[in-house]
């Protein structure tokens, strides 16, 4: 299967940086494994070692509970019987646990470019959180930065802490280089340099007022942080 596969699908053409990554293997979580696991094989400790130092898109700085979809779960996806798909025209790329997507919004376009948004999948709300693909993942390069929860990071860094946090994402920015403005490269370099501010539940290296002056000033657009109903009437 093939990105055009998914173009004709949902008669829906992705943007040239989706694209490039594509092509360049960035939005595969399994490089490049597509057969089903033995009994002694996960994906984290047959695929992860092999694409921690050098990760596919958002693979540390998404979230601990961001996971980019496969190709055939784009392809396959099963739209919920609620979602009023006739009115919302959803092409999604991404999830969390709890099964909330992010999705291409193909009803909002700005600058020529698709938005981002973020369905909740046990509320009728879909919140518009980017105006382009770009935008997008500077922004959660920025939430990943800010109020990181220690029980959260207890989970994944029990032995190295926030500083082994640091390092993967220090890894997610080297790889994301290439393909971001610099000006966003420049910013997210100089945050991700900073040494953490410790407090009793988090850690951080963005305080809540940079964060929001950063997304103001780059990201803003119209709709930015709106939210609308998804669900059949």
């Amino acid at each position: 299967m093939i990105l055009d596969d998914i173009e004709k699908k949902y008669d829906f053409i992705f943007p040239p940086l989706f694209k490039e990554l594509w092509s360049d293997g960035m939005l595969d979580w399994m490089n490049g494994r597509t057969t089903p696991f033995n009994s002694d094989e996960n994906w984290e400790k047959t695929i992860y070692p092999q694409i921690k130092e050098n990760p596919p898109l958002l693979l540390h700085s998404g979230g601990f509970d961001f996971e980019m979809l496969r190709v055939e779960d784009i392809f396959n996806f099963q739209f919920d019987e609620l979602w009023d798909i006739e009115e919302h025209e959803f092409i999604p790329f991404a999830k969390t646990d709890e099964n909330n997507i992010y999705a291409f919004y193909k009803n909002l376009k700005v600058d020529k470019e698709y938005a981002i948004v973020y369905i909740w999948n046990d509320m009728n709300e879909t919140e518009i959180i980017a105006k382009n693909f770009e935008d997008f993942i500077f922004r959660k390069m920025l939430e990943a930065i800010f109020d990181v929860d220690k029980d959260e990071l207890k989970g994944d860094y029990e032995k190295s802490g926030f500083d082994g946090y640091k390092v993967d994402l220090l890894n997610d920015l080297k790889s994301i280089k290439p393909y971001i403005n610099r000006e966003y490269v420049d910013i997210l370099t100089n945050f991700y340099a900073r040494d953490a501010k410790e407090s009793m539940f988090s850690y951080g290296l963005i305080s809540k007022e940079e964060l929001v002056e950063t997304i103001q000033k780059y990201l803003s657009f119209k709709e930015l942080d709106t939210v609308f109903e998804h669900e059949v009437e």
